[in-house]
């Protein structure tokens, strides 16, 4: 134990030690009398200044006067002369020491080149008090590579905002995604007009259907086309366009671009046509009709995907002030009345006064990172529910909300709430799910719902296989931590009972890659895997690679 070292003391020490260790900082403790208690030996790596690491019972002044006089945080180098901050000697101690006795405190330090330190202090009610040193190079380097990259895309999006012709993004939906301040004169709209719509939604049928079959090509087979149209434009004005389509982005982003140059003017100002459309010898002039369609009430046309959800209440429920502010703002801009809740209390508050006043709130959308009970809470009040992962929020957040206020028509009964996600086992199904963490499930069903798809959900690993001889279902996701048979035990167990071997395509469903449990999911009889957490982008990739023409055909069907 060492030279009658108490047992307590040992171990106190020592855990400390294992803590440092495993936080890859130092720690730092003291009492009401501002005396070491304990220094862990990783102290030197953050102040280099100190000679020696301190022994128990040094005074915190000295500790902070032998810094100060070395230079400070900030290591001393070759090339530089002075670290030493501008303050005296005494009122740079004697501020470090009134620091410490804040109840909590939080301190960046520059210590020189790209090396960034953090200093996190806590006060306890004893009296004591604990300083933890933290390397925090790596995190700045994101964080300033992150800005570096924002500021990047702003000045990109600024570019193609002041293109002096239309430019418009569509996502793998045909859903418009970016457009520039040129094509939203074009088409006569503001762009939150058109933003989150389909051609459908702006444009006469033939025209709209053209086009997204043209959109529809670009993005299946990557090549790029050109068109050359006679245009009729939203005010009736004629116009000549030549629109060129490609594709961008990654197999499961892919996303179709369309570039258009118009050419009126100039043919009006007499350049002659052989040098205007040297290249498009070969391309017939189509008609384009692109007026906006005109709703008529007293008829059963269809309506804009956009239909009777301005106003719409949503609360949204986020311990995250960034979550909330940029939640709320995309709300709030998609013509939605929204709010937003810090906890359970405060979500049951909003909807017991909404009730009192007899305010209806049409849906609680759920931040993912929040416990498990809130989501519990939101489904008790009634109230239609969603969940949104912090790396949707942008993307994702705005065609959610849509989603669930549109599914839902205000003269019809609301749905059985029994039935849930479980679909009546006697239907084909698409897709099962085997799940047992209740968010997940609602991430599932949210994904799976929003492509279309037939599926149930099983919680556990021996109802994962019972329902796969029932359903027959196209195929599986296995959540590999299950209850009961584990996930692999589930995918062993199906592929031992099939009648044709591989029949049924499993993709094991992991947490952050551990290699292991890849390999474990190959012998199980796993065709492959999707990480958590969940993106509808990685799952729509492996629908399309394990359900091959019938995917595609699907998504067809879906996009006319």
């Amino acid at each position: 134990m060492g030279e009658g070292l108490p047992l307590g003391e040992f171990t106190e020490t020592h855990l400390l030690d294992i803590i440092s260790e495993t936080i890859s900082g130092a720690v730092l403790l003291y009492d009401r009398n501002d005396t070491i208690v304990f220094a862990s030996a990783q102290l030197r790596n953050f102040l280099p200044a100190l000679p020696v690491i301190p022994a128990r019972g040094t005074r915190l002044r000295d500790i902070f006067g032998v810094i100060f006089d070395n230079g400070g945080y900030a290591p001393k180098s070759s090339t530089a002369t002075d670290h030493r901050h501008p303050a005296s000697r005494e009122d740079w101690v004697a501020g470090e020491i009134a620091s410490l006795w804040k109840e909590r405190a939080e301190t960046l330090v520059h210590r020189g080149g790209d090396r960034w330190m953090s200093l996190a202090k806590r006060r306890l009610p004893s009296g004591f008090g604990i300083c933890i040193f933290r390397d925090v190079s790596d995190v700045r380097k994101r964080e300033e590579q992150w800005r570096a990259d924002l500021e990047r895309v702003q000045v990109t999006e600024e570019i193609l905002d002041h293109l002096p012709f239309p430019v418009i993004v569509k996502d793998r939906k045909l859903t418009y995604v970016a457009i520039n301040q040129a094509a939203c004169s074009l088409y006569d709209l503001a762009p939150e007009a058109i933003l989150g719509h389909n051609t459908i939604d702006l444009h006469v049928e033939d025209f709209a259907l053209r086009v997204d079959e043209a959109d529809r090509k670009v993005l299946e087979t990557g090549v790029p086309s050109q068109i050359a149209e006679n245009v009729t434009r939203p005010d009736g004005s004629a116009g000549i366009l030549i629109t060129r389509k490609f594709r961008i982005g990654k197999p499961g982003r892919y996303l179709v671009v369309t570039a258009m140059e118009d050419l009126s003017d100039a043919v009006e100002a007499g350049f002659e046509p052989q040098r205007l459309f040297a290249g498009l010898e070969g391309l017939d002039f189509v008609h384009s009709d692109m007026r906006h369609v005109i709703k008529d009430p007293d008829r059963n046309a269809p309506k804009s995907r956009a239909r009777d959800i301005a106003g719409c209440k949503v609360l949204l429920v986020t311990a995250m002030q960034a979550t909330e502010e940029t939640g709320v703002a995309l709300l709030t801009d998609a013509g939605l009345d929204a709010t937003a809740a810090r906890s359970i209390d405060e979500m049951n508050a909003i909807v017991q006064i909404a009730e009192e006043r007899d305010v209806r709130i049409d849906l609680i959308v759920v931040d993912g990172e929040m416990d498990v009970a809130c989501l519990e809470a939101a489904q008790d009040t009634g109230i239609d529910c969603a969940i949104i992962e912090a790396f949707q929020l942008e993307t994702e957040l705005v065609k959610l909300v849509t989603r669930h206020l549109q599914k839902r028509d205000p003269s019809s009964p609301p749905a059985d709430e029994e039935a849930d996600w479980q679909i009546a086992q006697t239907a084909s199904i698409d897709v099962l799910v085997a799940e047992d963490n209740p968010v997940n499930q609602v991430v599932f069903s949210q994904i799976l719902e929003g492509f279309g798809y037939r599926y149930v959900i099983a919680s556990d690993g021996e109802e994962a296989v019972r329902l796969w001889r029932e359903l027959n279902p196209r195929l599986i996701l296995m959540d590999i931590t299950l209850p009961v048979l584990n996930g692999f035990e589930a995918a062993s167990k199906i592929r031992e009972t099939e009648e044709v071997a591989g029949r049924t395509p499993i993709i094991g469903v992991l947490s952050p890659a551990i290699e292991g449990d890849r390999d474990a999911c190959w012998a199980a009889g796993m065709n492959d895997v999707v990480m958590k957490p969940l993106s509808p982008d990685a799952l729509e990739e492996k629908f399309r690679q394990f359900m091959g023409e019938d995917f595609r055909k699907w998504r067809h069907s879906i996009g006319n």
